[in-house]
């Protein structure tokens, strides 16, 4: 599993991190060749997206793998241990259950692009790699949804409370923020 894991993870830091990089440099040159000839190079912007949107598909599983996606948990941490486990655990399960219906949702696309053999404007690229991004992002975000349910549910409700990421009270960030910026 370890070895699956890595491989995974591989691979979504690959696409994020070649996919921005290469969709910067194809706008920048494209800028460029705008500014210094006039025009600029054709189908630079439409590559541009389709990197970018499949580093935004992927990176999203990335955050959901690092435990970065916006989550209210005021309320989960007042509630006793065992209603805020089962209160977590019940909104990963729902947040699978939902990236799995878009996989599937995705899936389908990918299958109707590809039958009806559609093509980018610029390109001419068939379209179904850019709506590949769709299931395969939300395929990973959904394993790693239930990677941490399954990692989760296996805590005892006890030790389930110190895993959720601790704040700071307000006046602490206010406090912060008013030494940082005196005057402000």
């Amino acid at each position: 599993m370890r070895l699956v894991n890595r491989v995974i993870e591989g691979f979504e830091d690959l696409v994020v991190a070649v996919g921005l990089a290469v969709a910067t440099a194809a706008t920048c040159v494209d800028v460029f060749a705008r500014y210094l000839f006039g025009a600029s190079i054709s189908g630079g912007g439409e590559l541009a997206q389709m990197l970018i949107i499949w580093a935004a598909m992927i990176g999203a599983a990335v955050a959901a793998r690092t435990g970065v996606h916006i989550g209210v948990d005021v309320v989960v941490k007042r509630m006793p241990a065992p209603v805020a486990k089962w209160t977590v655990l019940a909104s990963l399960l729902i947040s699978a259950l939902f990236t799995a219906w878009v996989t599937w949702l995705g899936i389908q696309l990918v299958q109707f692009s590809y039958g009806t053999q559609q093509t980018t404007m610029e390109l001419l690229w068939p379209r179904w790699p850019l709506f590949l991004s769709v299931p395969v992002g939300m395929a990973l975000m959904t394993y790693h949804l239930l990677q941490e349910l399954l990692h989760r549910l296996r805590l005892p409700p006890e030790m389930f409370l110190e895993t959720i990421e601790a704040e700071a009270p307000p006046e602490a960030s206010t406090a912060e923020l008013e030494a940082a910026h005196p005057g402000a």
